[in-house]
């Protein structure tokens, strides 16, 4: 089975060879047995994925998710730079590969595909697929009774933005190739925003020297709501209720609704312009031979409205938060 997954720093998104897609926040907790779970909560595997993983280092149980989000001991997202070092990474990928590959056989190979911020690629990128190479694990969700071993006949590693240029490229390919142009992809994640850079010849041509990673992403967003609601309300927030401002513009405080919209609204634009500022000042030199501008990411699609205007010709890639996953998964299934 070919596995596209996209390890965010906010979401996981993953699909399959059979169109099946997963998504759910990057949050991980300890996790602890729940006598009561059943009572309440639906039979909903992603909304409560408390699984329990034994590998090389022992056995470790967690909550995952929107189950970590709501239940969990620690209730944020990882934001560490290195977090593709740390258990909590195991956890969420080898949840999101037993998610993707609940309907498959026990001995189906599996070829995943996935990436690292451009960032980090050169420095992490043969050390992660090595890890990934060598891992192996036995991987339950108790409260469904369901259990899988999980490891990769093959495994590839790539710039995160690649995928979703990828797939953006793939659409429709002959629409951009003006000889001597150039093509920009912005992959606005939770942490970080990489832009990836082509040059138009005979092909697209990648050209590293003119990519890199911002880091900034909705998370800045994430942390000026938080002093923002303290101002206004004189309380604290958790992880839930941030992400519930964030989506619904509003949040039920002491018996009525506190609307964050005007203060959203500044906030998007604000890191839509620094954003901007910062690959404009990369890209200065060739900036007006630049054909098309793609955007991409969960970020992308919340930040595209005060992006469209920076270029003649601003594409919002289609199902923008999974274009990475999607480019990726058609990586896997040209590969041999």
């Amino acid at each position: 089975m070919n596995i596209g997954l996209d390890l965010g720093f906010g979401y996981v998104k993953g699909v399959n060879s059979q169109n099946k897609r997963i998504l759910f926040p990057s949050i991980v907790s300890i996790g602890f047995d729940r006598p009561l779970a059943g009572i309440f909560n639906t039979n909903d595997i992603i909304e409560n994925l408390h699984v329990k993983i034994v590998d090389k280092t022992g056995e470790n149980s967690y909550y995952v998710g929107n189950l970590a989000r709501r239940e969990g001991f620690s209730d944020s997202f990882t934001l560490d730079i290195d977090k593709y070092t740390q258990p909590e990474a195991k956890a969420l990928l080898s949840t999101a590969v037993m998610l993707l590959t609940l309907d498959s056989e026990p001995e189906e190979p599996i070829n995943l595909v996935t990436g690292l911020p451009l960032k980090q690629f050169q420095a992490h990128k043969k050390a992660f697929e090595e890890e990934l190479k060598n891992y192996k694990a036995l991987i339950s969700l108790p409260e469904h009774k369901l259990m899988k071993t999980i490891e990769f006949e093959k495994v590839a590693v790539f710039p995160q933005a690649a995928g979703a240029a990828y797939y953006a490229l793939l659409e429709d390919l002959d629409r951009y190739l003006y000889t001597d142009s150039y093509i920009v992809l912005i992959d606005i994640g939770f942490k970080t925003t990489d832009y990836i850079v082509f040059l138009i010849e005979d092909r697209p041509h990648f050209l590293p020297d003119l990519s890199g990673t911002i880091d900034t992403g909705i998370s800045k967003i994430f942390t000026a709501i938080e002093q923002i609601y303290l101002a206004k309300t004189g309380a604290t927030i958790d992880t839930a209720g941030l992400m519930t401002i964030f989506k619904k513009e509003s949040i039920y405080f002491k018996g009525k609704y506190v609307d964050f919209t005007e203060e959203l609204t500044a906030l998007k634009k604000e890191l839509a312009r620094l954003i901007e500022k910062r690959i404009y000042a990369t890209l200065k030199e060739v900036f007006d031979r630049v054909s098309t501008v793609f955007i991409a990411g969960g970020g992308g699609s919340d930040l595209y409205p005060y992006l469209k205007n920076i270029h003649a010709d601003v594409v919002l890639v289609k199902d923008a938060q999974f274009a990475n996953a999607l480019g990726f998964l058609k990586i896997a299934e040209i590969q041999k």
